[in-house]
């Protein structure tokens, strides 16, 4: 039996730097080499801490890399993969990882890296942090928890430690601005005072995206938010209404940015994912 769970920091300051946290721990005694999850690229950092390993692999463009016990930096503006089971039998084999979703701008200004510099990069979180040693102690701690509550509690005890030992010297006036949709780049750039070049400056330093490539990601997030609140009211899905609402240009639009993002067809994500637990149509 294993327990997933998905939260939000407990701790109010630390709503600022992280969106979220996801663990799963329990016991396992046999894979199938079925399909668990395909990864989106979002503009979310993610520090993931794998304390079992050779469980899982992610496929990407026909390459294979077991996710082994380690932990994982990935700046996740990448493109997307699939994750799959090992087929295996195992022997009551613990199972254990957590995760977290740090805020676009939380590289930067904590931890002074643009997530340009991350992509095609194979770091460890303790690669990143600032002292080494605590991240291990951090490391070990979590790896002894018995509960995903406890993991959290325990990474933002070192998270706080962090920010309090450190001078945060990017913090950009503008991120909440930077976050929001705007209709342009032109209008955002005169609605704040700047030229483009500086605002696609700072957005490049900060998320390691263009301004239109962030803007993009943010619309295409809105997107999986809202088919994920159909499929939770049961309620039937219009992807032309789904595409206005979300501020495509037209339908031809929607679909090449959603298989951009996805690699399938609006249509073909949700047969996939959610099969028959919603209605669609155009």
């Amino acid at each position: 039996m294993i327990s997933y769970g998905q939260r939000t920091p407990n701790n109010i300051f630390l709503k600022k730097y992280i969106n979220s946290y996801t663990f799963s721990i329990g016991k396992i005694e046999k894979t199938s080499n079925k399909f668990i999850a395909r990864a989106f690229p979002t503009f979310y950092t993610q520090l993931y801490f794998e304390f079992c390993g050779n469980i899982s692999y992610i496929e990407k463009k026909e390459k294979i890399e077991k996710i082994e016990k380690r932990t994982y930096v990935n700046a996740g503006v990448g493109e997307w993969f699939d994750i799959f089971e090992i087929e295996k039998n195992f022997k009551n084999v613990s199972v254990k990882n957590f995760k977290v979703d740090l805020h676009p701008h939380t590289l930067m200004e904590v931890f002074n890296i643009s997530p340009k510099e991350l992509v095609m990069q194979s770091l460890r979180v303790e690669d990143i942090w600032l002292n080494k040693q605590d991240c291990i102690d951090m490391i070990e701690q979590i790896e002894q928890s018995v509960s995903g509550e406890e993991m959290i509690l325990i990474f933002e005890k070192y998270f706080l430690k962090l920010l309090s030992t450190k001078v945060i010297k990017n913090n950009n006036l503008y991120v909440n601005d930077f976050l929001n949709h705007n209709p342009s780049l032109n209008e955002f750039s005169k609605q704040i005072g700047f030229s483009t070049r500086w605002v696609q400056k700072e957005y490049s330093k900060i998320f390691g995206l263009t301004f239109k490539e962030l803007q993009n990601n943010i619309r295409f997030l809105k997107t999986i938010e809202k088919i994920e609140n159909h499929i939770a009211s049961n309620s039937n899905l219009n992807f032309s209404l789904l595409a206005h609402e979300c501020n495509y240009y037209d339908q031809a639009h929607f679909i090449k940015e959603f298989k951009k993002f996805t690699g399938m067809t609006p249509s073909s994500y949700v047969k996939t994912i959610y099969k028959d637990k919603v209605l669609f149509y155009w």
